[in-house]
């Protein structure tokens, strides 16, 4: 007799393991046996293949850390009947396309990974973005599409979709694999596809790794898009490609995810990547180094753990960097989500603050200055004109003037 209470987790058409429902909605994992014996491969690092069941605390730890947060959360619970905070419940709904390799379905489900099949939804889509305009308060884009069933972590508003020749399409089977991750304008935060757009985009023409995106316009709605770096599409068919955050390697709750409130600050993000990613070490090091220097400069307070992944394929590495866009422009506090040294406050970082996080992150106080003046130098070089370039090609925006005055003022701060 099959339990109404137990999910199955897949990767690549095969059985990893189960999830059974526990007391509070939280969930017990335990991988397979089949698995253990033929592949034996982890789905977390903080989740090592045993035949042991993984006790409700870090076994909710990792699989919250799939769900949306926030707002839609709270709309998505509502819709479908469940408490907000049961997490199996999430998953049993929502978990057949996750982030990461796995497909997330119940026991009583019929298991179907015929690819390349989806659902046009652009009327849907433009429906419910319309609702988004006329009342922002009420209405959430991923509870408004009404067949996902799939999940995308985070609190920003945003949506998985594979799109095709500027049409739109969910799922319908576990075997069709989103491949895109859409995001919409948000009333709060004036003009937030147009930031992260420019953002991606000067991140990538100053040589971070990042996903390709791009503003795309439905409608009368524009929408920031950006290419899913867990999935890989060929001529066939969609692959779902491993990954976890780094909030999950570490079996943080999605609830502490900032270091002020227990979360991974740099110093945990370079031991984890010293245990796990040793044959790319310093890379990585270096690369936490670019990335903190970046936010600084564009105002990014927001990168906290979830913010930073690894990739399982072919092996364990630094996933690309994404999610990067200015905070400082709207009216928010100006604290980090990681502290730079010992220091969360983006006003009172001083040269203290750096040396601390050189020590942090493992490298020497004079590379870390290094690092800084090209960062700076090709930052400068770079992004006044690629704003003049978005501007032309996207219309006139007070997020551009903004992003200017912000990088600009930060850049007077690093290099006065």
């Amino acid at each position: 007799m099959k339990n109404k209470d137990k999910l199955l987790m897949i990767w690549n058409e095969q059985l990893v393991g189960t999830l059974e429902r526990h007391t509070k909605g939280r969930v017990v994992f335990q991988y397979s046996q089949d698995w253990l014996n033929n592949i034996e491969r982890p789905i977390a690092l903080s989740l090592p293949c045993t035949d042991k069941k993984y006790s409700p605390a870090i076994s909710t730890a990792f699989f919250e850390n799939l769900l949306p947060e926030n707002n839609a959360r709270t709309i998505l619970a509502f819709n479908r009947r469940f408490d907000k905070k049961d997490t199996f419940a999430f998953l049993e709904n929502f978990g057949e396309d996750c982030a990461s390799a796995l497909s997330i379905i119940h026991e009583e489900s019929k298991m179907d990974f015929t690819p390349g099949q989806y659902e046009c939804i652009n009327t849907e889509l433009v429906e419910a973005l319309d609702k988004i305009t006329g009342n922002p308060a009420k209405y959430t884009l991923f509870p408004e599409m009404k067949k996902a069933r799939l999940s995308i972590a985070g609190a920003q508003d945003k949506l998985p979709v594979y799109i095709e020749k500027n049409q739109f399409y969910l799922p319908v089977t576990s075997g069709s694999p989103t491949i895109h991750i859409i995001k919409p304008a948000n009333a709060a935060f004036p003009d937030i596809p147009r930031n992260e757009a420019f953002c991606m985009e000067l991140a990538l023409k100053i040589g971070l790794v990042v996903p390709d995106s791009r503003l795309m316009k439905i409608g009368n709605h524009e929408l920031f898009v950006v290419n899913r770096y867990d999935r890989e599409k060929t001529t066939r068919k969609v692959h779902r490609i491993h990954q976890e955050n780094f909030c999950q390697a570490m079996g943080v709750p999605v609830d502490r995810k900032y270091q002020e409130t227990g979360g991974p600050g740099f110093l945990q993000c370079r031991q984890l990547a010293d245990e796990f990613l040793s044959d790319s070490g310093v890379d990585v090091r270096i690369n936490l180094a670019h990335i903190m220097i970046f936010n600084y400069l564009i105002g990014n307070h927001d990168a906290h753990g979830k913010n930073f992944s690894i990739i399982h394929e072919p092996n364990l590495q630094l996933a690309p960097f994404y999610d990067l866009l200015s905070t400082q422009v709207y009216p928010l506090d100006n604290k980090f989500a990681m502290a730079i040294g010992q220091t969360f406050r983006h006003d009172r970082i001083k040269e203290q603050s750096f040396k601390k996080f050189a020590r942090d992150i493992n490298i020497r106080p004079q590379k870390l200055d290094f690092l800084m003046i090209k960062m700076i130098q090709a930052v400068t070089k770079t992004y006044t004109p690629l704003l003049a370039e978005h501007e032309k090609k996207y219309g006139q925006s007070k997020i551009y003037t903004d992003l200017f005055k912000v990088i600009r003022d930060n850049l007077d701060q690093l290099n006065p």
